[in-house]
């Protein structure tokens, strides 16, 4: 039997791509798309999109030239992100948690096992910080890339907000949630070209918004199954509140989190993915998309490899003492290229 080289680059990339993915809400929703580059940089299109009428032209005289849409590229470096796990002589050495007491896997056998279950979480954790850059492309606008030897902010110049108060916080049984998401929807079909088909919602104001005097009798709950919206598969976090028909948006509340360790690493909180008080009025059809750059990585014969995908593994060897590591590399970036395809709405101060 000819040996296998677990730890080659296209043995990892082949197993890395096998594994099981993990939803996310917002990613999965907005950024549908997905786009590797093979430069260590991204560019992206935005079309200057018009209302132009075709001209009237008289029979005789013939076809009027127009101008051609105009576009700006603008280009993005995304931030590599890279967690690894290590493997020690201990590790294949004992018996791992869940492990028959009786089991009898070899040391190389318990090798291979850790190694499929290290990919695992850290693909779950890029994962994980994927869904967050989605989060904040959405809610804020940019992307603050923070770690160690990193701070800088991702501009997407988002202007469609809004912050409400007075009467007309959604707290206040005077204001109009109703109206506020119908004119919402429409500043969207105006600056964005686009029809706007769904509404996420922080859990403060889905509580909020349900006991509304004004959207109690408006809101459809009673029937679950609309469209092809099945709750009992929607992603862990993600609850499905009813539709407005009049205004064809179907209502969703988020509940997801994150751990803040990094605004401050002494005091990690626990935060939610969609700001308290907040509410996104936007288009599941929008053009957006997951970008990733190429990872340069050290190859199997010890020189540098450039790789164009979504996740590029690696491994390495120490000694003294014996460990082995093995890294998930990855450089995403979201990308609203139709930066006016949603609206955000501040509606509980």
């Amino acid at each position: 039997m000819p040996n296998i080289d677990l730890f080659s680059t296209r043995n990892m990339l082949e197993l890395v791509e096998r594994l099981p993915k993990p939803k996310t809400f917002l990613r999965d929703t907005f950024f549908k798309n997905h786009e590797t580059s093979v430069t260590p940089s991204v560019e992206v299109d935005f079309v200057k999109g018009g209302r132009k009428l075709a001209p009237y032209v008289h029979e005789k005289i013939g076809g009027k030239i127009v101008e051609n849409t105009g576009y700006t590229t603008e280009t993005f470096k995304p931030p590599l992100v890279a967690p690894n796990k290590v493997t020690s002589a201990a590790d294949i050495m004992n018996r791992s948690a869940g492990e028959n007491p009786y089991s009898t896997q070899t040391p190389a056998e318990r090798a291979i096992r850790k190694v499929a279950t290290d990919f695992n979480e850290l693909e779950d954790m890029i994962t994980r910080r994927e869904e967050f850059m989605c989060a904040q492309a959405l809610f804020e606008g940019k992307i603050d890339v923070v770690g160690e030897g990193l701070s800088r902010v991702i501009d997407f110049s988002f202007e469609n907000k809004e912050t409400l108060s007075g009467t007309d916080v959604w707290n206040n049984n005077a204001s109009d949630p109703l109206a506020d998401l119908k004119e919402a929807k429409r500043t969207i079909q105006k600056t964005g070209s686009i029809n706007p088909d769904i509404v996420i919602m922080s859990s403060d104001v889905a509580d909020v918004f349900i006991q509304h005097p004004k959207v109690k009798d408006l809101l459809d709950v009673r029937n679950l199954q609309i469209g092809k919206i099945d709750p009992q598969e929607l992603p862990n976090g993600a609850t499905y509140l009813g539709r407005l028909t009049n205004l064809g948006l179907d209502l969703y509340e988020y509940n997801e989190f994150y751990l803040d360790d990094f605004t401050d690493e002494e005091s990690p909180t626990v935060k939610s993915m969609v700001p308290e008080g907040t509410v996104l009025v936007a288009s599941s059809s929008a053009q957006n998309k997951m970008a990733y750059a190429a990872v340069t990585i050290m190859g199997d014969d010890d020189s540098f490899e450039t790789i164009e995908a979504e996740r590029i593994p690696e491994a390495w060897a120490e000694r003294r003492p014996a460990r082995q590591f093995v890294q998930l590399n990855s450089k995403p970036l979201p990308i609203p290229a139709e930066v006016n395809s949603w609206y955000l709405l501040k509606v509980i101060g």
